[in-house]
C-alpha cells in the first residue's frame, strides 16, 4: 500500500500540463510569446522612437518638440502607427474570420504570422538614429498588423481545446494568469537590466536590450508551438457557391446589423454593442496615447514608462476581481457595474489631463495608471459576463462574432483624433482629455439598454420562440409526411 501511494504521488508530480493536451500547452506558450512580443516594442521601442525623432528634428529630450520630421511631429508617430494598424485590422477582420471558418489554412496562417512577427522583432534589434523610421516605425506597423492576425488565429483554437466547459474556463483563467506573470517578470527583468547597465537614458541601447531579450524568449516559444503542438483544422463550414472568401464576412456583418436595428427584441443588444465600439476604442488607445504623453510631456524614460505599464497591468488584475465581486456582494446589476467602471475611467482620464502637466510627476502618473488598469480589468470582466447573458443562446456564434467585430471597428478613431489635434497645435492635454468623450458616450449607450432583467428576459424569450417555431415546423413536416403516405406517393422526401 505504501508503494502504491508513493507511485501515485510520483505520477501526480509527473502529470503532463493541461492533462496532456498538446494544443492547450501550445496555446499557453503562444500566449506568453504574444504578451512579451507586445510589451517590448510597446514600452521600449516606442519610447526610443519618440526620443530619436525629437533629436533628429533638432529638439532636446526635455522639451515638447513642435518641429516636424517626415511630415509629422515626433509626438505623432506612435498614434499615427496606432491609427493605421487599427483601421487596417478593422477592415480585414471579416476577411480573416472567413478564412478561419471556411478554409483549412488556420495552422498555416498561425505559422506564417509567427515567422513574420519574429522577423520584425529581429530586425528591430538594429534600430538606430540613421534607420529608426524604416526599421522602427514602418516595420512596427507591419508587426502590429501581423500580431493582430496571429492573435485572431490563436483565439480560433480556444473553444476547440476541450468539450468540457468547466475545464475550458479553468484553462482560460490559467492562460491569462501565465500572460500576466510573464509580462510582469519580463518588465521586472528589463527594469533591472536597464538599471544595472545604465542604458535607460540611451534610446538606442535600451531598445536593443529589450528586442534582443524579446527575440531570445519568443523564438523558441513560437517555433515549438507551431511545429510540435498545434494541429491543422478542416473548414468549419462550406463556402456557399454564391459567395467568395472576400465578401462572405462583410455580408454576415451586414445581416447582423440589419437584424439588430429592425428587431425590437434585440434593441438592448444593439445599444450594448454600440457601447463596446466606443469604450473599447478608448481603452485600447490608452496605452499608445499615454506612452506618447508620458514620454513627450512628462519626459519619462524607458524604465519609468515600463514601471507605469507594469502598474497598469497589475491594476487590471485587481479590476477583474472588483468586477466579479461587486455584482456578487452588492445590489448593483451588471449594467450598472459596467457604467460605474466607465465613469471611473472617464473621471480618471479627465484628472490626468488636468493634473499631469510636466516633468517630475512620475508618482502621480503611476497612480493614474493603476486606476486606468482597474477600469480596464473591471470593464472586460463585467462586459464579457453581460454579453453571455443577453444574447440568444441559439445565436451565440453569430453575436459573439459580431462582438469581436464591434470591439475592433473603432480602435483607430481615438488615436486619429489625438494625432489630428496634436498636428494642429492643440495641447496634448486636450488630446488626452478627448478620450473622456468616448467613455461618456459609452455610459449613455448603456443607459439606453434599459433594465438588465428585461434584456436577459428578452434574450431568453427569443430563444424559446425560436425553439417553438422549430417544433412547429417539425410537426408540420411530420403531418405533411403522413398525408403523402396516404396518397401513395414515393416515400423518399425531398431534402
Amino acid at each position: 500500500q505504501q508503494m502504491t501511494v508513493s507511485n501515485q504521488s510520483i505520477g501526480s508530480r509527473l502529470c503532463p500540463p493541461y492533462q496532456g493536451n498538446k494544443e492547450a500547452l501550445g496555446w499557453a506558450l503562444d500566449g506568453v510569446a504574444r504578451i512579451i512580443g507586445f510589451i517590448a516594442p510597446a514600452v521600449f521601442l516606442s519610447t526610443s522612437i519618440i526620443n530619436i525623432a525629437k533629436k533628429e528634428a533638432g529638439c532636446t529630450a526635455d522639451e515638447e518638440c513642435q518641429e516636424r520630421i517626415y511630415g509629422l511631429k515626433p509626438s505623432s508617430f506612435l498614434t499615427t502607427y496606432g491609427t493605421i494598424v487599427g483601421l487596417t485590422s478593422a477592415v480585414c477582420l471579416p476577411i480573416l474570420g472567413a478564412i478561419m471558418d471556411h478554409t483549412k489554412h488556420r495552422k498555416l496562417v498561425g505559422q506564417v504570422t509567427a515567422i513574420i512577427q519574429l522577423t520584425c522583432i529581429f530586425v528591430q534589434i538594429f534600430v538606430n538614429e540613421s534607420n529608426w523610421f524604416y526599421l522602427g516605425v514602418l516595420v512596427q506597423i507591419i508587426s502590429g498588423f501581423i500580431g493582430w492576425m496571429h492573435t485572431v488565429t490563436v483565439f480560433a483554437y480556444l473553444p476547440e481545446l476541450t468539450n468540457d466547459e468547466n475545464l475550458l474556463v479553468s484553462w482560460t483563467a490559467n492562460f491569462h494568469m501565465l500572460q500576466y506573470l510573464a509580462m510582469l517578470l519580463f518588465l521586472a527583468y528589463m527594469l533591472g537590466l536597464l538599471y544595472a547597465t545604465g542604458y535607460s537614458d540611451d534610446p538606442v541601447l535600451s531598445n536593443r536590450s529589450a528586442m534582443i531579450s524579446c527575440f531570445v524568449i519568443t523564438a523558441p516559444l513560437f517555433l515549438i508551438t507551431w511545429t510540435r503542438l498545434m494541429k491543422p483544422r478542416d473548414a468549419l463550414q462550406q463556402l456557399p457557391s454564391s459567395s467568395s472568401i472576400w465578401t462572405i464576412g462583410f455580408k454576415q456583418v451586414y445581416h447582423t446589423c440589419q437584424k439588430l436595428v429592425t428587431t425590437k427584441e434585440y434593441r438592448a443588444i444593439m445599444w450594448f454593442f454600440l457601447n463596446v465600439m466606443v469604450v473599447e476604442a478608448a481603452q485600447t488607445s490608452i496605452a499608445t496615447i499615454c506612452l506618447t504623453y508620458m514620454t513627450n510631456v512628462l519626459q519619462m524614460t524607458s524604465d519609468e514608462n515600463g514601471i507605469a505599464i507594469m502598474i497598469l497591468f497589475i491594476g487590471a488584475a485587481i479590476g477583474t476581481i472588483v468586477g466579479e465581486k461587486l455584482v456578487k456582494w452588492t445590489r448593483i446589476n451588471p449594467i450598472q457595474s459596467n457604467q460605474l467602471s466607465q465613469i471611473i475611467s472617464a473621471v480618471n482620464t479627465s484628472l490626468a489631463a488636468l493634473i499631469l502637466t510636466g516633468p517630475g510627476q512620475q508618482a502621480l502618473a503611476y497612480v493614474v495608471a493603476a486606476i486606468w488598469g482597474i477600469g480596464v480589468g473591471w470593464k472586460i470582466t463585467i462586459e464579457r459576463f453581460i454579453v453571455c447573458q443577453i444574447i440568444p443562446k441559439d445565436q451565440d456564434a453569430e453575436f459573439m462574432g459580431f462582438y469581436l467585430f464591434a470591439s475592433q471597428i473603432l480602435v483607430w478613431l481615438p488615436t486619429l483624433v489625438f494625432t489630428a489635434m496634436n498636428e494642429a497645435g492643440v495641447s496634448q492635454r486636450i488630446g488626452l482629455l478627448s478620450l473622456t468623450l468616448f467613455f461618456v458616450a459609452g455610459v449613455g449607450f448603456l443607459c439606453m439598454m434599459g433594465s438588465y432583467e428585461e434584456a436577459v428576459t428578452s434574450a431568453t424569450h427569443e430563444t424559446h420562440e425560436d425553439d417553438d417555431n422549430t417544433r412547429d415546423a417539425e410537426d408540420s413536416s411530420n403531418a405533411d409526411g403522413q398525408g403523402e403516405e396516404k396518397k401513395d406517393v414515393p416515400s423518399e422526401p425531398e431534402i
